[in-house]
């Protein structure tokens, strides 16, 4: 008698677990608009600006391993409820509070919930491997919604209410994501390993992650604010840049479903590769004075990175889907967090034209020897 194997259970769907993530996300989205241009409110100097917005970066540095071996052991789903209650306290603490040691609490617990949001979006988008691409872009197409509303309308209320206020009603907004996880169905957990928890050694792709976090995740968006001050001049600046960063969303929303299965079908690498060289463009065109081109081509290229890399893990991997996702975050975590606490001091020290031009080298080299070497 022939034996069949038992029936895969159906992939989930991705609607709420890009709900969980694009609710949670909405509170540090909008920092990195409010905090550089309203610091005083808040009660910390320009430079501790750059501590808070790395701080969370730091962490994940630290924790997107052990947060992945945690997920293994007890599933996405537990580790999605636990990060949208983080992202529910820290999100509201950035509002309460006007003490630079309560801000940074509130910064190292979003960089564990944010740590377990990504990874876990992910464990559930790659539960139908096969499309993992067109699932990643449908999650990114979510989040990327909820995030380009939130920072227009949270700005819009910061200039109305205060920028300490919005916090508090983006506060309320968050336990949508709580919602949403508490409503997930649960995905069996990967085996573990038994491994130390240790930083993983950096590959290529991880090398990648590094530039592409100091550069782009760094000190372009800390610095973002105060070259479109100076550039725009017939809206408020908090306005000005919410809108600019909105705009990476938007990009996700149109390209994310097309990136993801384009990266199914010809594969990831040859759209990485081209998007990088615009990428570097965009910090040339900074580096000439030309800021708002420059600057929309740089939050364009960054959001379809954001659908091409967990392809590239994919493609790439060897070990388990959160563990390899793991590594890459880790070390994008790194440069992000490296780029805000540098970015105050560069952009105060070295004129725009030569500090752009060297990232645009920095990232030219990552492009070239991360992107096309294999």
């Amino acid at each position: 008698m022939m034996m069949t194997s038992p029936p895969r259970a159906a992939p989930v769907g991705m609607t709420l677990p890009g709900l969980v993530i694009a609710f949670g996300m909405i509170g540090d989205t909008l920092l990195y608009a409010v905090l550089p241009l309203y610091h005083e409110q808040f009660g910390v100097s320009l430079a501790m600006v750059g501590v808070l917005l790395s701080l969370n970066r730091w962490i994940r540095l630290l924790a997107n391993s052990g947060v992945a071996a945690i997920g293994d052991r007890v599933g996405p789903h537990t580790l999605m409820v636990l990060a949208a209650t983080g992202s529910v306290l820290s999100t509201t603490a950035y509002g309460l509070f006007d003490s630079a040691a309560l801000q940074m609490a509130a910064r190292v617990l979003w960089g564990i919930s944010y740590a377990a949001l990504n990874l876990s979006t992910l464990a559930y988008a790659v539960s139908d491997r096969p499309n993992a691409g067109k699932r990643v872009g449908a999650s990114r197409a979510a989040i990327g919604v909820v995030q380009a509303v939130s920072l227009v309308g949270g700005a819009w209320i910061a200039l109305n209410v205060g920028p300490q206020s919005v916090f508090l009603i983006f506060g309320g907004l968050t336990l949508a994501s709580l919602i949403a996880a508490l409503l997930l169905p649960r995905l069996a957990a990967e085996p573990a390993g038994q491994k130390r928890l240790r930083l993983p050694v950096p590959h290529r792709l991880e090398v990648w992650g590094f530039v592409m976090g100091f550069t782009g995740d760094g000190v372009f968006l800390l610095t973002l604010a105060f070259l479109l001050k100076d550039s725009i001049t017939s809206v408020a600046p908090v306005l000005a840049t919410a809108a600019l960063l909105a705009l990476r969303w938007l990009v996700e929303i149109t390209t994310g479903p097309v990136g993801g299965w384009a990266g199914d079908r010809f594969g990831a690498s040859r759209l990485s590769f081209a998007n990088g060289v615009l990428l570097v463009a965009g910090f040339v065109l900074i580096a000439c004075d030309h800021e708002v081109i420059g600057a929309l081509m740089v939050v364009m290229t960054r959001g379809l990175f954001n659908t091409l890399i967990p392809v590239l893990v994919v493609e790439r991997s060897h070990a388990s889907v959160l563990s390899s996702q793991a590594s890459y975050s880790t070390w994008r975590d790194f440069g992000a967090a490296v780029g805000p606490l540098s970015a105050p001091w560069l952009f105060l020290n070295i004129p725009q034209a030569p500090l752009y031009a060297a990232l645009a080298a920095f990232l030219a080299l990552g492009v070239y020897f991360c992107l096309v070497r294999r």
